[in-house]
């Protein structure tokens, strides 16, 4: 294999353990999860672009132990 190809790789999995690996998505606290700010037809929520979740990285208790 080449080099380029291994460097590609570990840019891959360094994007991915910095952004995207333990991220969770749970219910939109602005909108509660309905990705509009009211029930009128309203504007979609600015928070979670609509969709009515939110990601967020959870608190890790004990890091040593992972």
């Amino acid at each position: 294999m080449s080099d380029a190809y291994q460097l590609r790789k570990q840019a891959r999995v360094d994007h991915y353990k910095n952004n995207i690996e333990g991220w969770k998505q749970r219910d939109c606290t602005a909108c509660n999860g309905s990705g509009y700010y009211d029930h009128n037809g309203n504007p979609y929520c600015g928070a979670c672009d609509g969709t009515g979740k939110e990601t967020y990285k959870p608190e890790i208790k004990n890091p040593e132990l992972t």
